[in-house]
């Protein structure tokens, strides 16, 4: 279905574009002085009239942003807004890029679909990123926390604008401070240098503009429509969806440990104890554990690794029990926030493999990423997959949706064409 584009807008009254911008610059003065406050320039540098941050008209609307609640709510088939337990309202301004959002979507990824029934804003002191849940259907919008603890207010949250890299880079780095397995000190042990992590760019800089609302409308929505076309559970191992194979239980885990010591080239050695060694350190790679399996200098990987020294001269085996260590160990570091991915050292076979931020095994295929990732944050995880291709699909910006290969872009064409139940 052919996704509804944006009609033109009118611009406000003067004395209401007045009246918004005094209370603007009102608010404006207050978060700079609780950031001052906190030793943090950021926010500072950010409002100082910089062409990054995004400038909106604002359409003839309801005055009040609970009416336009309901009438967005009305239009799109999904809540807008705070359900009857109560909650926090959008501002306009929010309104705004929500609603340029989801003109860009095809309808029937809204009302009919059984996975959504409301975007919220979530004022929970404890939430750090907007996502989609799951379990309640609903679209949580979070307001990014700025340094100092203070949350950005709902007008500068609706200004925030992905062209620029200054702001990609606060936003990657308060995503990579919740990953297990990233620090400065594991990163130097790694190998990797301050600043070659990214999350929101890196391999590919497609989706890296762009007001930040309408792009996390469009990617948490996609999670949702992602479950109404059963894209992961039926079509994400397909290789021009990415090639992606899960490993969630321990007769999985035996294809990584495969992986690992093909990669290092212990698969052929010792041909009768093979089986075994697959066995057992598969054992060793359940993600649970293997951080602390991999750990130091006797860990519990040191001592598998023995029982190839009978089988190699001891340069070969000091080597090859590197590259186990230093698959391992990387692979548990989100080593897809890299812009290689780690591929370096992780492919085996056209295949990279590592842990994600869910801690499970996973692996995708590498010619896949390298031609047609949209982020690094993209081959995370298979619902990442396709959460960043449809915002990319949907993205109204000329020439995004390119970088998708034309078999992807012809498979979102037919979407609503292949709900689950049409396929019975």
């Amino acid at each position: 279905m052919k996704a509804h584009r944006r009609e033109g807008r009118s611009k406000e009254p003067r004395e209401e574009q007045r009246t918004s911008r005094e209370h603007q610059n009102s608010a404006a003065t207050r978060i700079l002085a609780l950031q001052r406050a906190a030793g943090n320039a950021a926010v500072t540098d950010m409002l100082a009239d910089r062409p990054t941050v995004q400038r909106v008209e604002t359409p003839g609307r309801p005055r009040g942003a609970v009416a336009r609640e309901q009438a967005m709510s009305a239009t799109y088939g999904i809540r807008i807004g705070p359900g009857p337990g109560g909650g926090a309202h959008f501002t306009n301004a929010m309104l705004d890029q929500i609603d340029a959002a989801l003109r860009e979507l095809p309808l029937s990824d809204l009302r009919d679909n059984e996975h959504l029934l409301a975007i919220e804003m979530d004022d929970n002191q404890d939430g750090s990123t907007s996502e989609y849940r799951e379990d309640q259907q609903t679209v949580a919008i979070v307001r990014p926390v700025l340094a100092g603890g203070v949350r950005a207010p709902q007008w500068l949250y609706a200004r925030l604008n992905r062209s620029s890299a200054w702001q990609r880079g606060q936003m990657d780095r308060g995503a990579l401070s919740g990953y297990e397995g990233v620090s400065r000190g594991g990163d130097r042990a790694l190998g990797i240098g301050r600043g070659e992590r990214h999350v929101m760019g890196g391999t590919s800089d497609a989706l890296a503009h762009g007001n930040l609302v309408e792009w996390t409308v469009r990617h948490e929505v996609g999670h949702s429509v992602d479950l109404m076309v059963a894209w992961e559970r039926d079509l994400a191992g397909e290789e021009r969806f990415g090639g992606w194979r899960t490993y969630d239980n321990g007769l999985d885990l035996d294809e990584v440990a495969e992986a690992v010591l093909t990669r290092a080239g212990l698969h052929t050695v010792n041909p009768a104890g093979h089986r075994q060694a697959v066995t057992t350190l598969s054992g060793l790679l359940r993600p649970r554990s293997a951080r602390e399996n991999a750990a130091g200098n006797e860990s519990r990987l040191h001592r598998f690794l023995a029982r190839y020294q009978p089988h190699l001269d001891a340069a070969a085996h000091a080597e090859r029990s590197a590259l186990v260590l230093r698959f391992v160990r990387l692979a548990l570091a989100q080593p897809w926030t890299l812009d290689d991915g780690g591929a370096p050292i992780l492919d085996v076979d056209g295949r990279t493999f590592h842990v994600d931020h869910y801690d499970t095994w996973v692996s995708y295929s590498t010619a896949q990423r390298r031609q047609h990732a949209l982020s690094n944050y993209q081959f995370s995880t298979p619902r990442e997959w396709f959460a960043e291709a449809y915002a990319a699909y949907y993205d109204p910006a000329e020439g995004v949706r390119d970088r998708l290969s034309a078999e992807v872009r012809a498979w979102f064409a037919t979407i609503p064409r292949q709900r689950p139940a049409d396929q019975e």
